[in-house]
């Protein structure tokens, strides 16, 4: 064999051996279900479903509902149970683990006062852990505007929180 030819060989055996390891081992799971089991203390909770639709994105269902303690006002708490569908974006490439950007559609009902459609933006970093990390840990914070809560004198939140304590739960 020449010796340019061998040169040229182990060259290209060095190339094609370089490629990132994460190119390599693409993400095994697809879903994760989750949950915050630290809102049933704080009358809050939220459950979540994403799935991965790209090497960088996915979608999701979410629903969660939280009180407004209203004594001093009406005498009345104010509950906001909420429905979404969202999509977030892993600039890391790395979908269902690391930082997230995200935007959501849905409905918010609000106690004695209705159903409005809302729209929102949320930041959200999440954890695949355990032995085969499967194991989901999520946190997350983000805004939802409803919309036409400017004519409802009986809402008292335009700007309705989403936010994920903790949530746990597993990727499959």
């Amino acid at each position: 064999m020449n010796v340019r030819y061998r040169i040229a060989l182990l060259v290209a055996l060095i190339v094609l051996g370089a490629v990132p390891a994460h190119a390599q081992d693409p993400q095994p799971y697809k879903n994760v279900i989750s949950a915050n089991p630290f809102g049933l203390l704080l009358e809050l909770f939220n459950a979540e479903y994403e799935r991965v639709v790209s090497e960088s994105s996915t979608i999701g269902i979410g629903g969660s509902t939280f009180s407004i303690d209203d004594d001093d006002i009406s005498g009345a708490d104010e509950r906001y149970v909420n429905a979404d569908v969202f999509y977030r974006y892993y600039p890391s490439g790395r979908p269902l683990d690391g930082w997230a950007f995200g935007a959501k559609l849905g409905v918010t009902s609000v106690t004695d006062a209705g159903t409005y459609a809302g729209f929102g933006f949320d930041v959200n970093r999440s954890w695949l852990m355990g032995k085969r990390d499967n194991f989901y840990v999520g946190i997350g914070f983000g805004l939802k505007r409803l919309v036409g809560v400017d004519d409802a004198e009986d809402v008292d939140l335009a700007f309705i929180p989403t936010f994920r304590i903790i949530n746990v739960g597993f990727a499959f």
